[in-house]
This record gives C-alpha cells, sequence and structure tokens, in this order.
C-alpha cells in the first residue's frame, strides 16, 4: 500500500507540529510495511542537514527536499507522477500550495482516487478569518469537487467545523500521535512555560494579564518563559506583549527564550512547574503532550480539545479569559507536594494510553485499508 505526502514543510524543519508529527506517522507506516512517499520544500531546513532536490530513502520512506517549491515544472512532474503511482494521496493543510496544486490534478485526472485530508484546523472560524479572500474561493472549489475526500480531525470541534462546511463529507477523527522524547529525570522549578509560535490566535496577550491578577505568581519567584518566535508578518504581536509587560512592571516575571529545538527543549519542559496553552483555538496542541510527556502538567484553555487534562488529573481545561486564567495558575501553584506529584505522574500516563505512535499506528493503517477496500468495491 503507497500512501503519499506532498507537504508544504517536513521534518527537520520545526516551523510547525506536523513537521515532527508527520515524520513519526511515516516512519511509523513504514515500519508496518506500508510505502510513505513525502515530496516538499526546504522551508526552515539548513543546507547540511538534508540532501536537497534529490531522492532520500530514509527511514520514513522516500523524500524529494524541492528549493524550487510547487511552482517549478521539476516539482510539478514529481507530484503528478506520484499522484498517479499512489493508492491514496494523504493532504494536510487546506491551503498550501502543494495541497491546492494536488487536489486539483487528482480531481481532473484520476478523479476517482481517494483523498485523505488533514484539515489541522484551518477550518476554525478564528483561523478562516486570517486571508478570508484567499481561502473563500478554494473553499468553494473544494466543495464543488468534493467526491472521493475523507477530512481527518483531531478533535471533537475539528469534527464540528468541517461538518460545518463539507456537511456530506465523511470525517474521521485520530488525534496526532508523537514519539515521545526521552524522560528527562530533572528537578522541576515553580516556573511556567509557554511554548509555541507569537501569534495573536494563541492570546499570549490574555495570559500576560491573568499573570498580573495571579496573586500567587506575583507574590512567588515565578517566572513564565516563553518559547517560540514570531514569523516577521507578526513581529508587532510581540511588541504589543513587551508593551503590555512593561505597563503591568512584569519585567522581572516573564522572559522570551526564542525558538529551542531538540534537548535544550526538552530540558525546559522538564525542569518547568506547568505549562500553560490559552490559544483562542486548536485543532490539537503537541506541545501538551510533549509537556506531558516530561510530566509536566498543562493548563489548555477551552479553545483547545484538552478535556482528557481533567478526565487524568494531568492538568486544566479553562476558560482564556484572564480572570479565569488567573484562578487557574493559583490553584496549580498552590497545590501540596503529594497532590503535585500525583498530577505529574497522571501527565505520563496520559500520554502512554493515548498518544504513542507506535503502539496506535494501526488505527491509521485500518483506515488506508478501508478506504482501498470502498475503491475495490
Amino acid at each position: 500500500m503507497k500512501i503519499f505526502f506532498p507537504l508544504g514543510a517536513f521534518y527537520p524543519s520545526q516551523i510547525g507540529g506536523p513537521c515532527n508529527t508527520l515524520y513519526w506517522h511515516c516512519c511509523a507506516l513504514k515500519h508496518n510495511s506500508v510505502e510513505p512517499t513525502v515530496i516538499t520544500t526546504t522551508v526552515g531546513i539548513e543546507k547540511d542537514k538534508v540532501v536537497f532536490d534529490e531522492w532520500i530513502k530514509s527511514d520514513c520512506g522516500d523524500v524529494y527536499y524541492s528549493t524550487k517549491g510547487v511552482f517549478s515544472f521539476s516539482t510539478i512532474k514529481i507530484i503528478s507522477r506520484e499522484i498517479a503511482n499512489t493508492d491514496i494521496l494523504h493532504l494536510n493543510s487546506l491551503f498550501s500550495a502543494f495541497s491546492i496544486y494536488s487536489f486539483i490534478y487528482k480531481s481532473l485526472f484520476y478523479p476517482k482516487k481517494k483523498i485523505v485530508w488533514s484539515v489541522r484546523g484551518e477550518l476554525n472560524d478564528n483561523a478562516l478569518k486570517y486571508s478570508s479572500w484567499k481561502k473563500k474561493p478554494l473553499l468553494f472549489l473544494y466543495k464543488l469537487f468534493n467526491k472521493n475526500i475523507v477530512y481527518h480531525s483531531t478533535s471533537k470541534q475539528e469534527t464540528e467545523g468541517i461538518k460545518k462546511i463539507f456537511p456530506k463529507s465523511k470525517v474521521i477523527s485520530l488525534p496526532n500521535l508523537l514519539s515521545p522524547s526521552k524522560r528527562l529525570d530533572l528537578q522541576n522549578s515553580n516556573d511556567l512555560l509557554y511554548v509555541g509560535r507569537i501569534h495573536p490566535i494563541k492570546s499570549l496577550h490574555k495570559l500576560i494579564s491573568a499573570l498580573a491578577l495571579s496573586d500567587v505568581f506575583m507574590e512567588s519567584s515565578s517566572k513564565l518563559f516563553i518559547v517560540g518566535k514570531q514569523e516577521d508578518r507578526h513581529n508587532y504581536y510581540k511588541e504589543e506583549l513587551e508593551s503590555q509587560i512593561e505597563e503591568l512592571k512584569l519585567q522581572n516575571k516573564i522572559v522570551f527564550k526564542g525558538h529551542l529545538e531538540g534537548d535544550d527543549k526538552e530540558k525546559m519542559y522538564a525542569s518547568s512547574y506547568a505549562l500553560i496553552l490559552p490559544s483562542e483555538t486548536e485543532n490539537f496542541g503537541n506541545v501538551v503532550v510533549e509537556s506531558l510527556n516530561q510530566g509536566t502538567p498543562v493548563i489548555a484553555s477551552k479553545g483547545t480539545p484538552w478535556e482528557i487534562l481533567e478526565e487524568y488529573n494531568a492538568g486544566l481545561h479553562v476558560s482564556n479569559e484572564p480572570q479565569k486564567l488567573a484562578k487557574a495558575i493559583d490553584a496549580l501553584l498552590q497545590l501540596d507536594k503529594i497532590e503535585y506529584k500525583q498530577m505529574r505522574l497522571n501527565s505520563y500516563k496520559l500520554v502512554d494510553e493515548n498518544f504513542k505512535v507506535d503502539t496506535q499506528i494501526h488505527k491509521w493503517i485500518e483506515i488506508y485499508k478501508n478506504i482501498l477496500d470502498e475503491n475495490t468495491k
């Protein structure tokens, strides 16, 4: 069984969670006798990391890192050939150039082939507000040629978003599966952590307001470390956050650490008291699993699909209104040592039972096989 993934970015790029998630996904497929093939760009990758513009055989299948992007003749030729040879086309992102071209080509020349389409949170109302003038015509096009597409969601709320726009389409729901990093045995501090893009949709401004309202945080030695970077077009947002921090006199309590990867990032998770994800919306949030894997509890907003945190007593799932966030921060920082230790153990358990790719990839393989069976029928 051959699965083709045309992707805007892929490991070792770290410009988004799917870079790693899809790498682990493809590795697990290959280890289970499925043949994944990936074509992608060099965005976020240094030249000495991988070989560009030629096929590479790797643990995750055959991968082609194109320096020319989807609009070059050579890249289009490769995508077209791989669509012809694959059993299933698995797209990720509704609005990337790779997905748009692959969808159109498949629809015109191989209409009976099935697409699995992971929408990656792009149908959320908050996400659709950005560049809506480009997205609306594409969604209209997808509705016109919506046969033989199975949409993939990672949460109940994302399924609802898909059904809102494509009401008659089949939707499968599976969380992102990860290959967790080695667990580190580090002494945790009382510091809080945010990991992710610095973007308005992440609502860091609400988190900063919440910290100013948290008496326990303000009266303690705790700090908030912000790990991540912003795209140039969102520099204004970081500047707004820095002004807000200054106005609230939090300069000594909030630290921007910039972008971290690998061991440096894992050490931040393992040594922090809790991760906070205050986003307006998230279709998943890989950083939650990464944090829990290091035994670090999480406060996640209601805009994220993390109700399971409270089921396992591995964190809190609350509104991202500053007052509500502040109350949650107070509650977590005031846990006694026994309660907090149990929450850390629960964090490990949540990951082990739900999100390990090696033990859960069989669900994806079964989905792919069922789709192929439908084609045969």
